[in-house]
């Protein structure tokens, strides 16, 4: 009876644990569907109620509509050069910082560069406004990549800090007594056992840069909007045009989808290294 009991026990867990998941999921799931299903409906049948979830004739009208009246592919050039570039130079800067946090156990810089990333981005617009406008940056893909390192960065550093943790001290050590400078120790053991906390930081990084809409909206300009910024078109005075407003956010989500889906591995162990050492 004792050895059933137990092994009830693991199954009964897992299903409750896949239950809670799907239940966190649900939500995302059922706005996601409602953002696709409705950039397939006449302006008709988005304002129906009750809603249409399933009995409507899809159309790619309003995916016309949003391509006709916006420049895509130079919104999209934007939105990649910054997200590439941010999410590279967050990658250049807080690979560094996170070795020196783990390896000289920094904890004033841990704390500084969390309460950073822990203020609100609208905390920092006005700032980053005023600084820029004297610079004459605004409305350029520098003033754009730099304001994204305020979420590239911390981002990179809370991330690679837990992988430069995990590996053992004994190999600095001894890399340093067959006579490796800090910086041999660094690019020769540190780098070489960190790529997938690299891979990691590096698509996270991409993600959020890449859905960042209240810096782009302040800072950048009709030549450097990126596609979150475009969504905006679509919303006038009076009303809002919930089919090309619909099909363009879809159209934004698809590449971030398409990279989670490919990338989940390195995700799934960038965000669980060092919770088991």
């Amino acid at each position: 009876m004792r050895s059933r009991s137990r092994r009830r026990r693991p199954t009964v867990r897992g299903v409750a644990f896949y239950a809670v998941v799907l239940l966190m999921l649900l939500p995302a799931a059922f706005f996601f569907f409602w953002m696709v299903s409705s950039s397939l409906k006449q302006g008709v049948d988005i304002y129906t109620m009750p809603p249409k979830w399933f009995d409507f004739t899809p159309t790619l009208d309003n995916y016309a509509r949003a391509f006709e009246r916006t420049p895509f592919l130079q919104y999209a050039g934007n939105s990649t050069i910054v997200a590439v570039a941010s999410s590279l130079l967050g990658l250049a800067i807080g690979v560094p910082a996170a070795y020196t946090i783990a390896r000289y156990n920094q904890k004033r810089l841990a704390v500084s560069l969390l309460t950073a990333r822990l203020l609100p981005g609208v905390a920092f617009l006005v700032p980053f406004f005023i600084l820029f406008t004297q610079l004459g940056l605004v409305g350029t893909y520098p003033a754009l990549i730099l304001a994204h390192l305020l979420v590239t960065f911390p981002l990179t550093v809370f991330i690679m800090v837990n992988f430069f943790e995990s590996i053992p001290g004994e190999l600095y050590d001894a890399a340093e007594v067959d006579g490796s400078s800090k910086l041999g120790v660094f690019f020769r053991i540190a780098l070489p056992l960190t790529k997938t906390g690299m891979v990691t930081s590096t698509i996270l990084a991409f993600i959020f840069s890449w859905n960042d809409f209240k810096m782009a909206l302040i800072l950048s300009s009709s030549d450097t909007r990126t596609l979150p910024v475009a969504v905006y078109n679509f919303v006038h005075e009076a009303s809002l045009e919930w089919g090309p407003m619909m099909a363009y956010a879809t159209v934004i989500t698809l590449p971030i989808i398409v990279i989670t889906i490919f990338a989940q591995k390195h995700i799934v162990s960038g965000m669980t290294a060092g919770s088991i050492k």
